[in-house]
């Protein structure tokens, strides 16, 4: 897989990268680099900060045409290609990520070097967990391009948004600097304009707000279809560079390093999951629930789905479970994360990831985190805090009712060692991934194993209703990171 050989050459070309920059960052130092960046004034020291200690690398000044003068211009908006390029020099700068930039090449743009790094890392990647384009129902909708904005001309010289910034910074964080997710809780009660951000963002906005990377404006909003100045540019660069400088709400808080309540190993003599109950004649094959089970699930007999985190909240609980992760160098560690799921089916997501630990494959989640839990942005499974999926960027959703294969959410699939799947040859499901992926959840390995011990399906199967042949789509849908209470994985 690319993202995995570029990681291994990291580490090959560190030494390298070590001796053109520091590999921590340098002590703070005071005063005014630019002529119209005022001392006193509120983003002085984030501009200040950031190019004393890494002159010309991450923010270049404009040159007054007129005076020669190079200035910070603070107030002018700041282009997608600049906000990439700042994102990428900065952890370039640290040695966080290898950049190299190769001027005797042509480009679309002057920052499409910029672009691809950032799209090899996985930074132009929406809320893909909580997407609006992730929806089980409807397997045939049109295929969508994952990717934030295109590398074009016209794309890259818009200015980009705060909606567009917090996907970036918040896929950085994960994706790249390997930090953990933060567990927030309630953030609708905090962001006053919460419920205008699209579901493609939420997760974004929620690590951004709670890595303390943003504060939001003096009223409590986010405004996230504002565009970034170059003012708040250098302040988000700073808190990224150094961590000190971030504050974080009393609403967020890191995960938990170790499992809170570690699980025995194996299955409890006597436990039924809630998935195996729902399936002793509380469910039917289309994955409508019986009176009895919408009372346990919902409160009520006559609801069928939680309308948003906010309704569901008194219903679910926060998991913490053991998870491998691999880092920037290839290597897998034990890491953990925290998702939110039913209260029902708390204790059942503990077993089962417990076991996926435990097994000798050591599966990876990837960039630590990269876990869907309850999330309320359609009416199935993820509504009922019932659903999970798994490393969703290389576990594709997707479908072949036009004859060939349409990715509706992430990359493709292809798992290591597989060679064909449902009567196809394991390439027709790779998409634009490049080759083979340890992330990718092979049929046979052991997290679809794990979560069917348990009474918990796999979208992978290709089959929507129990019973009936290879599901109601002929065999032709797939939702290869996808597991819910429903034997289908439906």
């Amino acid at each position: 897989m690319k993202h995995l050989r570029r990681l291994l050459s990291l580490a090959l070309c560190l030494a390298l990268l070590v001796c053109a920059a520091p590999a921590t960052v340098p002590a703070k130092a005071a005063g005014a680099v630019f002529p119209d960046v005022d001392e006193g004034i509120w983003y002085a020291k984030y501009i200040n900060q950031v190019q004393e200690s890494f002159p010309d690398i991450i923010f270049n000044g404009i040159r007054d045409k007129e005076t020669g003068v190079v200035c910070f211009y603070p107030n002018r908006e700041v282009k997608r290609g600049e906000f990439l390029k700042m994102v990428i020099c900065a952890a370039g700068a640290t040695g966080l990520i290898l950049y190299t930039t190769d001027r005797s090449r042509e480009g679309i743009h002057w920052a499409w070097e910029y672009y691809t790094i950032a799209l090899e890392e996985n930074l132009l990647v929406p809320n893909i967990l909580g997407s609006e384009n992730h929806d089980d129902s409807d397997p045939d909708k049109v295929a969508v391009d994952t990717a934030l904005f295109p590398c074009t001309i016209a794309a890259l010289e818009q200015p980009i948004t705060r909606y567009e910034m917090a996907v970036i910074l918040s896929n950085l964080c994960a994706n790249t600097l390997m930090e953990k997710a933060v567990i927030v809780s309630d953030a609708w009660e905090h962001i006053t304009d919460w419920d205008d951000i699209g579901d493609d963002y939420t997760t974004a906005v929620e690590q951004a707000y709670g890595k303390g990377l943003l504060v939001g404006y003096d009223d409590g909003t986010f405004r996230g279809e504002v565009v970034l100045s170059r003012a708040q540019a250098a302040t988000v660069i700073e808190r990224l560079l150094w961590d000190g400088d971030r504050v974080s709400p009393d609403w967020a808080e890191e995960q938990p390093q170790e499992v809170e309540t570690p699980v025995m190993s194996g299955r409890p003599a006597g436990f039924v999951s809630f998935a195996e109950w729902l399936q002793q004649g509380h469910i039917d094959a289309w994955g409508n629930l019986d009176a009895e089970a919408r009372i346990a699930i919902f409160g009520n007999a006559n609801k069928t789905y939680f309308a948003s985190a906010a309704e569901a909240a008194p219903y679910m609980e926060s998991v913490t479970v053991p998870i491998w992760v691999v880092d920037k160098w290839g290597t897998k560690q034990s890491s953990t994360v925290t998702l939110t799921v039913h209260k029902l089916v708390a204790q059942e997501i503990r077993l089962i990831f417990q076991q996926i630990y435990e097994d000798p494959e050591q599966f990876p989640i990837y960039a630590g985190w990269n876990i869907g839990g309850a999330r309320f942005s359609d009416r199935m499974r993820h509504a009922w805090g019932m659903a999970i999926d798994v490393n969703a960027l290389y576990n594709a959703e997707c479908n072949f009712k036009s004859g060939w294969l349409r990715v509706t959410c992430g990359y493709g699939w292809q798992p290591m060692g597989v060679t064909s799947w449902a009567g196809r040859e394991i390439g027709a499901y790779l998409g634009t991934m490049s080759g083979a992926s340890v992330y990718s959840i092979s049929p046979t390995g052991s997290v679809v194993k794990a979560f069917a011990d348990y009474g918990w399906g796999w979208g992978g199967s290709g089959s929507n209703v129990v019973g009936v042949g290879n599901g109601w789509s002929g065999g032709k849908s797939y939702d290869f990171m996808h597991f819910s209470v429903l034997p289908s994985g439906g």
